[in-house]
């Protein structure tokens, strides 16, 4: 085989390059100077405060009691938040499959995710009001007319409601989940629910044993997603926090913010970043290696 009729094998390097570029620029670059600046003691503010302290920051993570509240905070958020987002989705999912105007009400469902994030906010903080909220005076009502005792959460005005106030708000945009779940269902093969029905499998079986398996890896997407975005949760958070929550929405992010602009300590809230970085990168892994044990790629042949 002569040179000129072998395959070009340097057009798959230029058509990559854009990539590599935009990676190295916007990713890698930040990444290690980020790492840098993280082992000296800059504020941000000065030169004259950037002297090199060398692992000095996350050495002082492991003694700051205020980091590891923020990351339990964030933790425990995530653990309430992504079971609820997923239920959510999928049910919804499960709707829309079945509707005959799903592109409409797939639409409608998604919907959320086109609004401003500031200004969805704060129509929350007017719904979660204890005092004036439609959702309590809606409770105040129900309880009213079927004559039990007044159930009036305080929300966001608690230590004890005010992630789960976020959580509940969070299902407002379970739309974005809720397409992967959708494209998952609709992709799935009929074939095997239809021999199932036949040897009688009831539609509780079906669900279990077919349909999960079938959109095993959009759970495992959506699941990994939505916990990383939760472990990074901030404008929620920033927005929503009053004293009465005492630290209940002081997540990593949050922290990380105060650390860097508040307190004037950019180095240290680097160092915060690169931690949680670390620590959602061995997740990740985690998760995908479960995954392997879990998911099913190809059902109808596995099934077969």
């Amino acid at each position: 085989m002569n040179r000129s009729s072998m395959p070009n094998g340097g057009g798959g390097v230029r058509f990559a390059l854009p990539w590599f570029i935009g990676f190295v620029l916007l990713y890698a670059l930040p990444l290690l100077a980020a790492s840098l600046i993280a082992c000296t003691s800059w504020d941000g503010l000065t030169n004259a405060s950037l002297k090199w302290i060398g692992a000095d920051h996350f050495k002082a993570l492991l003694e700051d009691r205020m980091f590891r509240i923020a990351l339990m905070n964030s933790f425990a958020y995530a653990a309430v938040n992504v079971p609820c987002q997923l239920a959510v989705a999928l049910s919804l999912a499960l709707l829309v499959k079945h509707s005959r105007r799903r592109g409409l009400w797939a639409t409608i469902y998604y919907a959320p995710h086109m609004l401003a994030g500031v200004a969805t906010i704060l129509i929350w903080l007017w719904l979660l009001n204890p005092q004036v909220g439609p959702i309590n005076r809606g409770l105040r009502f129900v309880c009213q007319s079927i004559g039990l005792d007044l159930i009036t959460p305080p929300w966001l005005y608690s230590a004890t409601w005010a992630r789960p106030s976020l959580v509940l708000m969070n299902l407002f945009y379970a739309g974005g989940p809720m397409l992967i779940f959708l494209a998952a269902l609709l992709r799935s093969g009929e074939t095997v629910h239809e021999a199932a029905m036949l040897d009688g499998a009831s539609r509780r079986q079906r669900f279990l044993f077919i349909t999960l398996p079938q959109i095993s890896p959009a759970i495992l997407f959506n699941a990994l997603t939505l916990f990383v975005i939760s472990m990074q949760s901030f404008e929620k958070a920033y927005l929503m926090s009053n004293w009465q929550q005492r630290n209940a929405l002081l997540f990593s992010s949050v922290y990380m913010y105060q650390s860097a602009f508040e307190r004037h300590r950019l180095a240290y809230a680097l160092a915060q970043g690169l931690a949680l970085l670390c620590l959602l990168g061995f997740a990740a892994i985690a998760a995908v290696g479960l995954g392997k044990r879990f998911v099913v790629y190809d059902f109808e042949e596995e099934a077969s």
